[in-house]
This record gives C-alpha cells, structure tokens and sequence, in this order.
C-alpha cells in the first residue's frame, strides 16, 4: 500500500490523474514553480525562496507550510546586500562566438547591423486570440448566461496596458487575461503574431515580458504553446541577448539583459513536454558556467573573468549571490532527477547543496527533511525514519510543523493512517489555514473508513475560505471523494463549479470538476 501510495502522489500530470480513482494520489502537493517569482521584487530573494519552494516539489504528499516558506527570513539575502545599481546580478559568461561578436561590436569593427540572422533571436507569439475563460465558458453551458451575471473579474481591457496591468491581473488570478496583455505588449515591440522569424531589438523589459508570458503558459500547462514560444530563445545565447550588442542604448554596460530567472525557467522548460534529459543537461551546462563564475570571483576578476575594480565586501557578496543560484540550478536538476524516478541522482545533489553553503540550522533541516521525504518516494522507511530522527529537535522543544509532516508522511507510509491523521490535525491546529494540512487530514480520514467525515472537512474549509481552498488538487479530490460518497455527486460539483465561477480567477484547470 505504501509504495502505491507513494507512486500516485507525483501532480505533474493531472489530466491523467483524472482518469485514476486510486485515492492515494489525492495527497496534495502543492509544488511551486518557477511562475512563484513573476512579481518578485528582488532578485536575490527570489532566488533563495524559490530554493526553498522547489524543495517542497520533493514531498511525497505535503508541502511545508507555505507561511513558514514565505518567510523572508528562511532563506534570504537582501537586495541591499548589494551596491545601489548594481549590475552584477545581469553577469553571465557567453559562449566563444558570442563573444566574439561581442567584442568586434566594443571594439567597433562592425555594426550589429550586420549580424547574420542565425545569430539573432527573433522570436513572436503564436496564439492571436485571446484564451478563453474555461471557468465562464463551462458555468454558461451548465447553469445559462444568467450565471454570467456573477462572474466579476478582470480581463485585459480592465486594466492599464502596461507592466502595472499585468501585475494587477496575476495577483487576482486571472492569468489567462495576463496571457492576452502580455501578447498586446509584445506586439508593440514587433515580436506579436506571426512574428517569429522576424528581425526586432530586444529589452530587458521586452525579456521579462517574455519571461513572464512563457511562466504563465506553463502555469496553464498550455504546454504546445509554451514549447512554441520558447524556442525562438534558444538558451539566451545569441549576441543580441547581451547589453554589448546595443552600444546605442547602454554604452559599454556588459552582461545578459534576460534575467538569471528567465535562463533557468528555459532551461527547464523540456521537463514539461516529456524531455526531461533535456532539461537536466540544460541545467548542468547552467551549474558549469555559475561554477566558473564562482571561481571567477573568488580569483578576484568579474563574473566574465576581466579585470574587477570593486571591494572586498561587494566580492563577498557577489559570491554569495552566485552561490545561491547554484542552489537554484541543483534543486531544479533534483525535481527533474525525481520526474524519471532518479532517485540516486535526487539524493546525490540533495547532499551535495547540503554540504556546500553555511546554512542555518533551520535551513539545514529543510534540506535534510527532504532528503528523508525522497526515501519515502523509494519506498524505504527505515532510512527515511533514520534522516528524519536526525533533524529532530531537542525532545524537551514541541515539534515543529515540519516534524509533525514529516511524522505523518511516516505513518502513512507505514498504513498507518490514523496516527498520520493526529499528526496532521496537530499542525493544523498551529497553522489552521493551511489547506494542504486539512488535505491531508480528509484523505487520512477516507482510509480509516470515515467518507462522511472527509467530504465534511474539505467542505467546511471551502465554506470558510473559498478564495483560498478552491485549489485545482482540492477541488479534484473533493470531486473525487463525492463519487464515492452519493450517487448524486454530479449536482456537488455544479455546486463548486459556481462557487469558481463566484470567487475565482481564470486561472483554474475546470477539469478537476470531473464533470465530464
């Protein structure tokens, strides 16, 4: 039971899941991506907190609590660790031909004008309709326009047409709006529909447009689309991705005008479209240049290896910045180790990043903690049990959130479900508004033979905060739980389907319902 248990807890793909009444899948796991970062303001603690949410793609069932991973003092170094314009965070060590490109336009040999158009990124959007609101389009065919009345959300014409605008529509959850202003804003710097292939200069602010419509792509999981539109980039290679190319505009500025964020999103792109091998050589060809840069550092030149005129304070904390993306790059090479069940590949990196920075005590637990939910994954609770001891704190100190997941994620996998309910119930009494906990709590319930008690329990968290409970994985095990429980569930998820239609964005997958 517990290695069934164990295989059906993976969420990458929900829409076979629908297709699989095997309720041990129904733990939820609400894994991160890199999307998390889009309106972020600081570079640096994105990094480290995206760390600490990618960990969180390695539990077999839960997350830790997403309060405690929100906390900017986990894992995080200030953006004000840096010098005031700072540049040093655009370093990047361009290919040889780059290069050389690069260095013929400073030194003026030639113009970027006559670049050959293979060394150029042109890339266009590939959809010229809006996206369909599925919420909207699906309440309409069940309950009549008249339905419509209740849906108030926002669309691209609701807000500004600019960066403003599209954060507004993120931060609602209407990402499918965000899709549409992001192509509207693209379009004005001639890289809109049937543009692919087409000569057009590049911006940062063009870059992160582009980062930020690829994230949300991926967050729909309209993955053809994504694929598509990411490929014109490339691995944000090509000399005009690269300040230099633009003397015009930035002077002898150096470095990558796209973001560290937006090379690693396409580094790791391949994973959702089943090329995972891909992706993980992506981002070791990623760890290999942060490497250099390190050594680079440490050697006292800059990131590209030329001739450095800062402190010995601002060295310190490039390094640290650089090593804290490396952290970045090894925990995204571990979730995609953990997609085709590489599990000694997931563990070796694992023990690597433990060893390799001066982590915090709290920090190192976190790290540890995953190692051990990686052995539940295999199957071996002995050694789970071993690492989780190891990061137990002092029996006199009550346990922390994380210890009682982790305490339950062990008795689950030993079947032994109530005891996994008590320690669920537990932290949820610490952090009440974690629904992954009350998830956990209903699913523990099910398999001590209370349906009843578990419908009521995620029926009751939804009741109390539907914004925050009608989450995708909720939403299909709730559906999935009223399949067993009546014989009319299909009138219980109409009954959700307009509590959607009422509280939500654009943004949920309406499969989830099971209404078809």
């Amino acid at each position: 039971m517990a290695e069934s248990f164990i295989k059906h807890s993976d969420p990458v793909n929900n829409s076979e899941k629908t297709k699989d009444n095997t309720l041990g899948q129904y733990f939820d796991n609400n894994v991160h991506t890199i999307f998390d970062e889009i309106i972020s303001k600081s570079e640096v603690t994105q990094s480290l907190q995206k760390t600490t949410q990618d960990i969180c793609k390695l539990n077999i069932m839960s997350e830790i609590s997403t309060d405690l991973l929100k906390n900017e003092n986990t894992f995080n170094i200030e953006r004000s660790e840096l010098p005031s314009k700072d540049s040093h965070s655009d370093g990047w060590i361009p290919c040889e031909q780059t290069r050389k490109i690069l260095r013929s336009i400073a030194t003026s040999t030639f113009s970027n004008n006559v670049v050959d158009r293979e060394n150029l990124t042109m890339p266009g959007l590939t959809i010229q309709d809006d996206m369909i609101d599925t919420v909207k389009a699906t309440s309409i065919h069940f309950f009549g326009e008249d339905e419509n009345i209740h849906r108030n959300i926002l669309t691209a014409t609701d807000v500004t047409q600019d960066e403003r605008g599209l954060r507004n529509l993120i931060q609602t959850g209407c990402y499918r709006a965000a899709v549409d202003l992001s192509g509207r804003l693209l379009a004005v710097y001639g890289q809109g529909y049937g543009k692919i292939n087409h000569l057009s200069k590049h911006t940062p602010h063009s870059l992160q447009l582009w980062y930020t419509r690829l994230s949300l792509l991926l967050k729909l999981k309209q993955f053809d689309i994504l694929k598509a539109e990411s490929e014109p980039f490339g691995n944000l290679d090509k000399p005009d991705m690269y300040f230099t190319f633009y003397p015009e505009l930035y002077g002898t500025r150096h470095g990558s005008m796209a973001s560290f964020a937006f090379r690693l999103l396409l580094a790791e792109i391949p994973l959702y479209y089943g090329k995972t091998k891909d992706a993980i050589n992506n981002l070791y060809k990623l760890l290999s240049v942060i490497n250099q840069i390190i050594k680079n550092l440490e050697a006292g030149l800059t990131e590209e290896g030329g001739v450095s005129k800062y402190s010995e304070t601002d060295q310190k904390n490039y390094i640290k910045l650089w090593v804290n993306r490396k952290s970045r790059v090894q925990i995204s090479i571990v979730n995609c180790a953990l997609t085709v069940n590489n599990f000694k590949l997931a563990i070796n990196v694992l023990e690597e990043l433990l060893k390799s920075a001066n982590w915090t005590k709290e920090q190192s637990e976190i790290l540890k903690s995953a190692i051990g939910r990686i052995y539940l994954f295999l199957g071996d609770v002995l050694m789970a049990e071993k690492i989780f001891g190891d990061v137990k704190k002092n029996s006199e100190e009550l346990p922390s959130i994380r210890e009682l997941i982790d305490r339950g994620l062990m008795a689950v996998a030993q079947n032994s479900y109530q005891e996994g309910y008590n320690h669920f119930k537990i932290a949820s009494s610490a952090d009440p508004s974690n629904i992954m906990l009350i998830n956990n709590m209903a699913v523990c319930l099910l398999y001590t033979g209370q349906l009843k008690a578990a419908v009521q329990l995620l029926e009751n968290a939804v009741t109390r905060n539907p914004v925050k409970c009608l989450q995708e994985r909720v939403l299909l095990n709730l559906s999935t739980l009223y399949e067993l429980h009546t014989t009319h569930s299909k009138q219980c998820k109409l009954h959700l389907l307009r509590l959607l239609n009422r509280y939500t964005g654009d943004h949920i997958d309406i499969s989830c319902l099971k209404l078809v």
